[in-house]
């Protein structure tokens, strides 16, 4: 079994109209986090659209909703998610312009990343912000889904 404690968040059907932040998260000042997989997918369009995901370090947090209490734990015994998240930003983060990941996708595919191994997983340093965002604007209104699969570790 992987050290630490495996955390899995998902935010079901939102309509989407803009690019914009789609989850914000941050590790607490003594834990460190593993970003492990992400996704997007979108469940009202069916015409061929290619949209972007980007993932980048936030040097100032947003607001959006606060969704640490949706954060389920892969083994029901382990303790609440210590860090910080929030999803659906109304007002975006600051960007530091440092980018681990830059994808199109077609909505009718949707976006799944997986690291290729382990040297690949974006780790998230104690107090640091990372968000996720659909980084190019849908032509209409869509319904996307979205998630992460997060390990603590430390503390």
């Amino acid at each position: 079994m992987a050290a630490g404690r495996l955390y899995t968040i998902t935010i079901g059907d939102q309509a989407q109209t803009t690019a914009k932040t789609l989850i914000e998260v941050g590790a607490a000042a003594d834990l460190m986090i593993a970003i492990e997989r992400m996704w997007i997918s979108q469940s009202s369009f069916d015409t061929s659209e290619n949209v972007g995901a980007k993932v980048e370090d936030i040097t100032t947090t947003g607001t959006g909703t606060d969704s640490s209490g949706a954060v389920v734990p892969f083994v029901q015994s382990d303790t609440a998610f210590s860090g910080t998240l929030e999803t659906n930003s109304t007002i975006e983060p600051t960007y530091s312009g440092s980018v681990y990941i830059e994808q199109g996708f077609n909505v009718l595919s949707g976006w799944l990343w997986t690291p290729a191994n382990d040297d690949e997983v974006i780790w998230i340093s104690p107090s640091q912000l990372v968000g996720m965002m659909l980084s190019v604007a849908p032509s209409g209104s869509m319904n996307f889904s979205y998630g992460m699969t997060l390990r603590e570790l430390g503390g």
